[in-house]
C-alpha cells in the first residue's frame, strides 16, 4: 500500500523535524540538549562484505537528529497528529495537526494544520494554517479525530472536535474543513 507507506514515511521524516522555521513559539525554546553519541557496533568481517559508507544512511546521525527534535519540542506543544494524506497535481504529503496551551494562558487552545511533503528526504512544511477560531472557543477541547474523506475528495482533511463548554456537562462537537489552496471552514457540527 503506497499511500500508507509514504504516511509512515513522512510522519517520521515530520517528527525529526517538527515545528523547524513554521510555527513560531511564543516562548523561547529550551535549552537544547546534548545527544551522546552511540559508538558504532563492531563486528569481524572482510573487507569486501562491508557495504561503503555512503549507501548507508548514517543511522547515528539520525538518532541525533530525532533526539534533539524531540529535546527542543516547547512544552506548550500539547498534541500533534498525522491525520491523513492530501495530494495537488504531481505534489503529496501528509496533513499534520499541532494543537498549543502556553502556561498560565487561560483565553484556550491554538491549532494549526500542516501539509508537509518530503523534498530530497526530508520533511518540509509547505502550508502553516492557524485555525483561530479555536482560541475563543469557551470550553475545553477533549479531543478530535479525522473523518474519511468522500470519493474524489481524498485531498481533503475534515476533523471533528469534540469540546466541553465552561458552562455545561454536555460535549458540544465543532467541524473544520480543509481543501488544499482553498480556506478552512470552522463551527460547529451540522449532524
Amino acid at each position: 500500500m503506497r499511500d500508507a507507506a509514504m504516511i509512515r514515511r513522512l510522519s517520521i521524516l515530520a517528527a525529526a523535524t517538527a515545528f523547524s522555521a513554521n510555527v513560531s513559539a511564543q516562548e523561547p525554546p529550551a535549552t537544547p540538549v546534548p545527544v551522546p553519541q552511540q559508538p558504532a557496533a563492531q563486528s569481524p568481517a572482510a573487507p569486501g562484505d562491508q557495504p561503503s559508507p555512503s549507501a548507508q544512511p548514517n543511522v547515528a546521525d539520525q538518532n541525533a537528529d530525532v533526539l534533539s527534535a524531540i529535546a527542543n519540542l516547547s512544552p506548550m506543544i500539547g498534541d500533534v497528529q498525522i491525520v491523513g494524506p492530501w495530494a495537488e497535481g504531481d505534489r503529496n504529503g501528509v496533513w499534520r495537526t499541532i494543537m498549543t496551551q502556553s502556561v498560565g494562558e487561560t483565553k484556550g487552545n491554538r491549532f494549526f494544520y500542516q501539509q508537509v511533503e518530503e523534498r530530497d528526504g526530508k520533511a518540509v512544511v509547505v502550508n502553516s494554517t492557524e485555525v483561530t477560531e479555536i482560541q475563543t472557543v469557551q470550553g475545553a477541547i477533549v479531543g478530535y479525530r479525522a473523518d474519511a474523506p468522500a470519493e474524489g475528495q481524498e485531498s481533503n482533511l475534515t476533523l471533528f472536535f469534540d469540546i466541553v463548554p465552561l458552562d455545561g456537562e454536555i460535549t458540544e462537537t465543532y467541524e473544520l474543513f480543509v481543501a488544499p489552496g482553498q480556506p478552512y471552514r470552522f463551527g460547529p457540527a451540522s449532524n
